[in-house]
């Protein structure tokens, strides 16, 4: 987190028209690392749904310890969708379709956190979005 943010919450605020304008596909995204979208998919899995972007944040940070920006989180958004594994249940909110969901749980198997989210990033990498 930058600047003179101290929560999730002016971070969210902070960044929220960074990722709506990339979702809406007028901003690009520069490709991030595999692993982006891995934490990403696990953070929204492991929530409760629906998120709002402080959630989704928040969660990412718990699995992770790191906040990611908004360029990581509209990549990783960016590939949910085109997978079909996005859903938008409303202008503030992310979660996982159902298929998603399920398709994460079979990928992501026993074990610990930091195991369910390598096996995410390999099979991602191994299967990118259409």
């Amino acid at each position: 987190m930058s600047g003179p943010f101290h929560s999730y919450r002016q971070w969210a605020e902070k960044i929220t028209p960074q990722v709506r304008a990339a979702l809406a596909g007028e901003r690009d995204t520069p490709v991030q690392r595999p692993f982006t979208e891995a934490w990403l998919s696990y953070a929204l899995f492991w929530g409760e749904p629906p998120l709002s972007l402080e959630e989704v944040i928040a969660s990412a940070d718990a699995l992770n310890h790191d906040i990611p920006g908004p360029d990581e989180i509209a990549w990783a958004f960016l590939r949910l969708r085109k997978r079909g594994w996005l859903a938008f249940p409303d202008d503030d909110s992310y979660a996982l379709t159902a298929e998603g969901r399920v398709a994460i749980e079979g990928i992501v198997g026993k074990g610990g956190v930091y195991e369910k989210m390598e096996c995410l990033e390999q099979w991602t990498v191994a299967h990118p979005p259409p």
